[in-house]
């Protein structure tokens, strides 16, 4: 699934190839994609005719596409989902769910092969329910060592002290953004074990992991994102990250800080990769 670094490398992209391109046609070509439909459009066409991305940003794993008027087109990646940049008598790709044509040309495709990702439509003046209980961005200016601390000993802390730092890294309503492949290499930067009680981080433990959070997305951004299967740029390139993992996808491989055999476990049903002798 496209994590933070991937969304980010996506967005950046569909900024410099999508801003102010007037749009003549909108097609929505799979409808169980379409998860909520602005209360006064017909169609998803007229929700797009003769309108212009204006701005396109994300907040967690979420895209937020602008349109002149101040409506709003949300879009989640899911698992397989990605948006691709055509030109006029460019083939339809495999598994199209929905295409923005532009006037001066070429047009904008949403793919999506097992359709796990979503499409909402929001009228400017319409709350945007998907984006409400998102937690913070840890590549915002708040995010730093209090902010772990806030998640773990905030209302209903009590359940979350117990909870292996892993896990809570990846639980959207507290840091937006983060998936599996993040909290582990995080974790391993920070020298973190994954399995390790939230509630018994350290102060020096915290800003640790906030800073090899940081340290990490950053990193993976540069190289545009971790292509392990489905995830592609909008240039359809992969991106390069993978290449820089320390630990994740790795178990029975040596450690290379130390040479000790990198470890796979199950935490909370989810696979966290570690080594043992790094991380304590």
């Amino acid at each position: 699934m496209p994590e933070l670094p991937e969304v980010e490398t996506i967005v950046c992209e569909l900024r410099a190839q999508c801003l102010g391109r007037s749009i003549t046609s909108a097609e929505l070509l799979r409808g169980d994609m379409l998860k909520r439909t602005a209360d006064t459009f017909d169609s998803f066409a007229a929700f797009f005719m003769g309108r212009f991305f204006q701005g396109i940003d994300r907040t967690g794993k979420f895209i937020t596409f602008h349109l002149d008027n101040g409506n709003k087109l949300i879009a989640h990646l899911g698992m397989t989902g990605k948006f691709i940049s055509a030109k006029n008598g460019d083939p339809d790709p495999a598994h199209l769910c929905s295409r923005y044509r532009f006037a001066d040309g070429g047009w904008l495709g949403h793919v999506d092969i097992r359709r796990f990702g979503r499409l909402e439509l929001y009228r400017s003046d319409e709350e945007i329910e998907s984006l409400k209980g998102l937690g913070i961005d840890p590549l915002s200016s708040q995010f730093e060592a209090d902010s772990l601390l806030k998640f773990v000993h905030s209302p209903g802390g009590n359940k979350r002290r117990t909870r292996a730092v892993h896990t809570l890294l990846m639980d959207q309503s507290l840091i937006a953004g983060i998936g599996n492949i993040y909290a582990s290499e995080a974790l391993y930067l920070a020298g973190i074990r994954p399995s390790r009680h939230g509630g018994k981080l350290t102060k020096r433990d915290r800003e640790r992991l906030a800073e090899a959070v940081v340290q990490v997305l950053r990193a993976s951004i540069r190289a545009c994102g971790t292509t392990i299967s489905d995830y592609r740029r909008v240039d359809d390139k992969p991106g390069s990250f993978k290449e820089m993992l320390a630990v994740y996808g790795r178990p029975g491989e040596p450690c290379q800080a130390c040479g000790s055999e990198i470890k796979k476990v199950k935490i909370g049903g989810r696979s966290a990769f570690y080594c043992g002798k790094c991380q304590r």
